[in-house]
């Protein structure tokens, strides 16, 4: 379950770094450079957090499986 919390507040980081990077990009203030850079970084955000959600989930499986067989 710690795993799952985990992943959620990493998620929800990933989400908060790509709201910002969209937001900065509508600024009419920001350079078409900062915008792209922002936006890379909000994509390299989400993959880690797609990442750390799936480890998440397949520890979650494997834990899972193993209750299962103490059962």
């Amino acid at each position: 379950m710690m795993g799952t919390m985990g992943a959620a507040a990493v998620g929800a980081v990933a989400g908060t770094m790509a709201g910002s990077a969209m937001a900065g990009a509508m600024g009419g203030d920001k350079g078409k450079e900062e915008a792209a850079a922002k936006e890379a970084e909000a994509k390299k955000a989400e993959a880690e957090a797609a990442a750390l959600q799936k480890q998440a989930d397949d520890a979650k499986a494997k834990a899972d499986a193993a209750r299962s067989a103490v059962k």
